[in-house]
């Protein structure tokens, strides 16, 4: 068994030392992170979305939501995705132009050289109007 200093500078098993003491992430960390990002932010819309709308933020009345639509994605769950897949690339299309769309100011902001930004963007905002007019080109097919 190696001691404590000996396995934080990394220098066992003839292996070179590390540079940083950092230990690389594991697949169950990019799993967690994967989960947490998609089905975070879903769960939270899902449960806040009728206290925005009505203007209270009362998370009964999101949990009723989510009660109420589950029996119908049970139903049919087939019919539910061809109902929603639409909507959802293109909400997912137009978030990502707004992504785009303030990256230079961003980049401006980080001192970054501006060239680069600005074709990062131009090509990042080619490809996402590709997709969102495919997407609305493949809607009705």
């Amino acid at each position: 068994m190696t001691t404590f200093p000996t396995r934080t500078t990394g220098t066992t098993a003839g292996r070179p030392p590390r540079t940083s003491g950092a230990r690389p992430a594991s697949a169950w960390a990019f799993a967690g992170v994967a989960v947490t990002s998609f089905g975070g932010p879903l769960a939270l819309a899902a449960l806040y979305a009728p206290g925005i709308v009505a203007g209270s933020a009362g998370a009964s009345a999101g949990l009723a939501m989510v009660a109420v639509a589950a029996p119908f994605t049970l139903i049919n769950p087939e019919r539910i995705y061809d109902d929603l897949l639409t909507p959802s690339l293109i909400a997912l299309w137009l978030s990502q132009l707004i992504v785009f769309a303030v990256y230079p100011r961003f980049a401006a902001r980080q001192h970054d050289r501006p060239l680069p930004a600005w074709v990062l963007t131009v090509a990042a905002t080619a490809f996402a109007v590709y997709g969102l007019w495919a997407t609305i080109q493949h809607s009705g097919s």
